[in-house]
């Protein structure tokens, strides 16, 4: 590879790595115990489990209940039974039958004991396992939190790409010549490299997966037009159990049992479990049961059963054999498993777990990396300074995870019976509370050291008392689950006893001889003093920018200056706004009647304030960059500069889409937009000008 192609890709492994680190490393930390969503959930309520199998609920009770409660006629059902807890999950469509009952457009979710029939709603039966698998893909953030964590794993994706190969020739050597008694930057940067190569194949599985689960509806946007357009036909073949139908009108004979179509199901292939269900318009006449289930794994890695009954009449309307693979089904459920260690049982989520915390090192260290290899003393104070800030706000935000969420562990366990239905407000507040706190607290503290070694003692600790308090609250010590068979509960007490006393043993190996070898203790920053040592590096920066620029306009006969540029770029886009317009009134002789419907002869005021926005401000700020050269004016301009940028191409795409015959109109609108571009550079470079 020549030396610049591999500059290319140095580069872009780097900037792709740092703009996504802090979101994968969440996404990662809280993936490791979202593994162990169910086990955190049971060791939350600390009650034995009764067992029973699916197949044996009772579920015409269950359906009664709610449908006395909740009237289900008119209604889709979702049944979701792939839990290791005695609850279903149970989720009611909005009312189809809006004309026999009351109109409700609400979704609802209701979480099931399958032993004492009490049902309760999402937010009651929220749980700190629900909220950890939540955090692992940003569902907190209401609407755009999947996707962002989509395009975290799409980027990281990329990372691993580029990373390989960046590190390839590097590779094989740097995983056998690892020495921790040399530099820093080497440590970190030979662990990176070696720990990243163990962990390759699994990181690559997630990005791959996590990007498909994240943005998967942006993934089969290009699909639809294989579909006309139909969304809900595609959606149908991809997930064919989801199929619905329209609302007929209400039946008057009685359904029959759904136990027994769950029964007769579950026996109906060896090896076979049910895992969800779907009930199709409730007491209509075209209701249906849909029952779905899976094969061990031990029989079959991937096998999805289905068949669809008729509710009154039990015919079977449709089957699909676990024993034959649908491509379509299949290949999603083939992510969802990978992605979720959903098989193998315990070993495996154990084996995730501790990839996915290796993979966490690895963000770590490519962070180190990146602020040990850009504090020099080449470099300006600026620049140090900025490489600090990030150093500090990343490390505060993602090692203080660790013991936040242990705290929280500890909170949920020791929260009153009266406040139980109230958890999900509890834990909103309190964990991202604690964790602003303790994130402004190491970011200030501007001590890389320092961070590392809190964090690692108190999540010790804090991880240490969790199976102790669990013990005393709900008597569940580890020697009592263990002899009851609770397995649930005492993984999540083992898991908390490993990683403290993996976390003590590593703070007691951190030794202040490695902080010594900082670039940062051998190159110190001032912070006290860091406004008086910038002033001074600008004063003598500006003293030697000033003659460059000299020198430069002096070679350059034809130099424009950077408030001229500006200037004109503004008035430019005022002009082509006009001119625009103009080419407005141009269609009239063509194509449009020269009187808008509804028109009355008045300019509406929502016009007046359009032109003003779109082309008296350009002028305007054309006008006062004459003479206004503040900091605050800069960005002002910039940010304005932004919004009209984008408003231009967006106005420029919409053109082509719906007005492709208006050619002039395009081609004004074109250059407004490449204006728009040229005044944000010009404006950014106007900002940085000392």
């Amino acid at each position: 590879m020549s030396k610049k192609n591999y500059n290319i890709f140095f580069n872009t492994h780097t900037v792709s790595g740092i703009v996504i680190s802090v979101a994968l490393y969440v996404i990662f930390f809280a993936g490791a115990f979202s593994l162990f969503k169910d086990e955190i959930s049971l060791w939350e309520e600390g009650k034995p489990l009764q067992h029973i199998e699916k197949k044996d609920v009772n579920f015409d009770k269950i359906l009664n209940n709610l449908h006395q409660e909740h009237n289900l006629t008119g209604r889709d059902l979702s049944l979701n039974f792939n839990f290791e807890s005695d609850h279903i999950s149970i989720t009611l469509e909005p009312q189809k039958d809006t004309i026999n009952n009351q109109k409700d457009i609400e979704r609802k979710v209701f979480f099931v004991n399958t032993n004492t029939f009490e049902s309760k709603t999402y937010e009651e039966q929220y749980s700190l396992g629900e909220f950890i698998y939540r955090l692992h893909y940003f569902r907190q953030l209401p609407i755009i939190g999947q996707y962002l964590s989509g395009f975290v794993s799409l980027f990281f994706l990329f990372a691993i790409v580029t990373g390989v190969i960046v590190h390839w020739k590097k590779i094989i050597p740097n995983f056998f010549q690892f020495n921790p008694k040399v530099t820093l930057k080497r440590i970190w940067t030979d662990s990176h490299t070696a720990l990243g190569v163990i962990g390759l194949p699994f990181q690559f599985i997630f990005a791959v997966t996590g990007a498909y689960l994240g943005i998967g509806l942006l993934v089969l946007l290009p699909a639809t037009f294989l579909y006309n357009g139909s969304q809900e036909k595609l959606i149908e073949d991809v997930r064919p159990a989801r199929k619905t139908y329209e609302w007929v009108n209400t039946s008057n004979q009685k359904a029959l049992s759904f136990n027994t179509f769950a029964k007769k199901t579950n026996d109906n292939w060896n090896d076979f479990f049910l895992t969800r269900a779907f009930i199709r318009n409730y007491g209509g006449n075209n209701m249906e049961y849909v029952l779905i289930g899976e094969l061990n794994d031990n029989k079959r890695y991937i096998g999805i059963g289905r068949i669809v009954y008729n509710a009154y009449t039990g015919q079977i309307q449709e089957v699909k054999s676990p024993e034959k693979l649908g491509y379509l089904e299949d290949s999603q459920r083939l992510l969802a498993r990978l992605h979720f260690a959903d098989f193998g049982g315990y070993w495996i989520k154990i084996v995730y777990f501790i990839l996915a915390l290796i993979t966490c090192f690895v963000i770590i260290t490519g962070v180190l990396i990146y602020i040990e290899a850009r504090n020099k003393k080449s470099m300006t104070l600026k620049q140090r300074l900025f490489t600090a800030k990030v150093g500090h706000i990343y490390l505060a935000i993602c090692l203080s995870m660790f013991p936040i969420i242990a705290l929280s562990f500890l909170l949920i366990k020791l929260l009153p019976e009266a406040y139980m239905d109230q958890r999900m407000n509890i834990l909103y507040a309190f964990f991202f509370t604690s964790w602003l706190i303790a994130t402004l607290f190491f970011r200030y503290k501007r001590d890389n050291y320092f961070t590392n070694k809190i964090n690692l003692l108190a999540g010790s600790i804090l991880g240490f008392l969790i199976p102790i308090t669990n013990g005393i609250v709900s008597n569940n010590w580890i020697w009592n689950t263990y002899k009851n068979h609770q397995y649930e509960i005492l993984s999540v007490d083992i898991l908390w006893l490993i990683l403290s006393i993996t976390a003590l043993l590593i703070y007691l190996k951190i030794k202040p001889a490695v902080k010594e070898q900082s670039s940062f203790t051998k190159h110190p920053i001032d912070f006290k003093n860091r406004k008086k040592l910038l002033l001074e590096e600008k004063n003598n920066l500006s003293v030697t920018n000033k003659t460059e620029i000299t020198d430069k306009n002096l070679q350059n006969k034809n130099h424009i200056s950077m408030r001229t540029k500006i200037i004109i770029l503004w008035i430019f886009l005022a002009i082509g706004w006009i001119v625009h317009h103009i080419y407005g009134l141009f269609n009239i002789y063509y194509n449009e009647t020269l009187m808008i419907e509804g028109a009355t002869g008045d300019v509406p005021t929502a016009h007046h304030i359009y032109r003003i926005l779109f082309e008296g401000l350009c002028l305007l700020f054309g006008l006062l960059t004459l003479e206004v050269s503040k900091k605050w004016f800069k960005w002002v301009s910039l940010i304005w500069a932004i919004i009209t940028g984008l408003y231009n191409v967006y106005h420029f795409v919409e053109a082509i889409i719906y007005e492709s015959t208006n050619i002039s109109e395009i081609f004004m609108l074109a250059l407004v937009s490449i204006a728009s571009i040229f005044l944000i550079k010009n404006l950014i470079n106007w900002k940085k000008e000392l």
